[in-house]
């Protein structure tokens, strides 16, 4: 008989285990895309990463800058870092156009990897030569270029505004294209954010004084505007444009210049596929910094705290669903940009070096 419930015992186990893994492979078949949050790759300590590209040739381009740091720590400069040897160039005042009174907004590399800079001007870099374009030697409007977007013939669109002046230009290689409230559908001159969709269309983020917000499409010779009506509650700014793969914009609705208090209207983000656009429920965020949207259509947001406990950022990830928050990792820091590089893995550039998910 003990024999007997020996044997009845094991083909009961062995049931179990048959049972376990049938459950785990639903559970893995069935479940949610696994985001990887183990920021455990760091490079360039020391460095305040402010913008990241990456060109065909395996590089990562970055622009740096220490706003809260005096003397000569703060002197941008531009890092072509090889990812595979680890190494890299520095470009500064001392063999470069980047001066050191310049703030490197925004970085964009074309498909020929020249490497286009929005500072105090546009900055191309070819690889060997650096070419600076500005008020002084071109028709572009403002010194003043903080977001850069490449389409897929290499035509190099970006701000070049404020407030109440300047607007969208448009660079071929040859002819300078610019666009003003003066002579095209523009509405406002401010532009804070540029994207190119899937399918060539141009996407701005337009701004003009407090609570003037509004998403402009450019297809072709085609402009249309959006949301300038459909948004109740106008935000103070719209920014951060970023494509999902089915082509819908996702945005930052900006309310902090509108009101500072987070308790009554905290920062907002929506998805718009052209027809509708849908607001995602702020959870508790503050200041939302910047977004991406990766390959999976998972959307990263950087958000600022204002908790004085925590002076760095929190990372918070939008699987289509739910929020997965990181408040702790980065809460010592400030994470200055986020990207994802060209083979699936999210960089961070922080106030103190690069943060990456790279397995």
């Amino acid at each position: 008989m003990a024999g007997i419930g020996i044997i009845i015992m094991k083909k009961i186990l062995f049931l179990l285990l048959i049972l376990v893994s049938l459950f785990a492979c639903e559970k893995s078949g069935g479940s949610s895309k696994s985001i990887n949050t183990d920021f455990h790759n760091y490079i360039l300590e020391g460095y305040d990463i402010t913008s990241i590209a990456f060109d065909n040739l395996g590089n990562a381009w970055m622009g740096t800058f220490n706003a809260f740091s005096p003397g000569d720590i703060n002197k941008p400069e531009l890092i072509k870092h090889n990812i595979e040897l680890n190494s890299s160039v520095i470009y500064n005042a001392s063999n470069s156009l980047i001066k050191d009174s310049i703030y490197i907004w925004d970085i964009a590399v074309d498909n020929k990897n020249n490497v286009w800079i929005g500072c105090d001007g546009l900055i191309k870099f070819d690889g060997i030569n650096f070419t600076k374009y500005y008020p002084g030697n071109t028709i572009i409007p403002e010194d003043f270029i903080t977001s850069i977007a490449v389409d897929s013939k290499d035509n190099i669109w970006f701000s070049s505004s404020r407030v109440a002046s300047g607007g969208l230009v448009m660079y071929n290689g040859t002819n300078w294209n610019v666009y003003t409230p003066h002579n095209s559908a523009l509405s406002m001159n401010g532009i804070s954010s540029i994207a190119v969709d899937h399918d060539d269309n141009v996407w701005l983020a337009q701004f003009g004084y407090l609570s003037e917000a509004c998403l402009v499409k450019i297809n072709d010779n085609t402009w249309t505007e959006y949301l300038k009506e459909e948004l109740a509650s106008p935000p103070a700014k719209l920014r951060n444009i970023a494509i999902n793969s089915k082509n819908r914009v996702c945005a930052v609705l900006d309310y902090t210049l509108d009101n500072p208090d987070y308790s009554i209207q905290r920062d907002q983000i929506i998805i718009f596929d052209g027809l509708d656009s849908k607001q995602l429920e702020n959870p508790g965020f503050d200041s939302i910094k910047g977004i991406i949207v990766d390959n999976d259509d998972n959307i990263w947001c950087v958000i600022s705290n204002i908790n004085e406990e925590f002076r760095g950022s929190s990372l918070a990830i939008y699987d289509g669903s739910d929020w997965l928050i990181d408040s702790m990792t980065f809460r010592n820091t400030r994470i200055e940009t986020i990207v994802q590089s060209k083979d699936n893995n999210i960089w961070l550039g922080t106030a103190n070096g690069v943060y990456t998910n790279k397995h």
